[in-house]
């Protein structure tokens, strides 16, 4: 009897995990649809959304819609319990979630310092390292091919201003 009622209490804690985060979500992108978008982003008064420049924001909450419900939807189909492998199997992904958070925020950091493609160049060969590539002749494949693409479609192509350094 006391490990059924385990079994229950480790279903239901699933449940109210995995459901109240997606509930969570789902408030978000509707809020980030209805108020945050219209509030923050400039909307051209003529012509259809297509046109404006809020639409990939919209497509985003959109995406972040349907993955919430995606979740709501899971946590209440699954019905088997989270055995401790499961658990410490979470904690690992958490934490790695969490240094690619405080990498993300080092890099923005850095980009004011060092410019965009210097900070660009090092974080990123910082984030294949930490993806589990070792090879650096792939690294720096991957970097010689990236950076330039960058270069020309968002310098070049789209007039984008990207952030100046100290070190350009």
């Amino acid at each position: 009897m006391l490990l059924q009622d385990k079994r229950k209490f480790k279903i239901m804690s699933r449940l109210r995990n995995d459901v109240i985060s997606g509930l969570i979500l789902l408030v978000f992108a509707l809020a980030l649809h209805l108020f945050i978008i219209p509030a923050q982003v400039d909307s051209m008064n003529e012509g259809p959304i297509a046109l404006s420049p809020s639409l990939f924001c919209h497509i985003t909450a959109f995406l972040l819609l349907l993955l919430s419900v995606g979740l709501v939807v899971s946590g209440l189909k699954d019905k088997k319990a989270r055995t401790a492998r499961d658990m410490s199997q979470i904690a690992y992904t958490v934490g790695r979630g969490a240094t690619a958070i405080l990498f993300s925020v080092l890099y923005i950091m850095a980009m004011e310092i060092l410019g965009y493609f210097t900070s660009t160049i090092l974080f990123m060969g910082l984030f294949l390292w930490f993806s589990g590539v070792r090879s650096w002749k792939g690294g720096v494949l991957f970097l010689s091919a990236i950076i330039p693409f960058i270069y020309l479609l968002f310098v070049k192509a789209l007039n984008v201003i990207l952030p100046s350094g100290l070190i350009i």
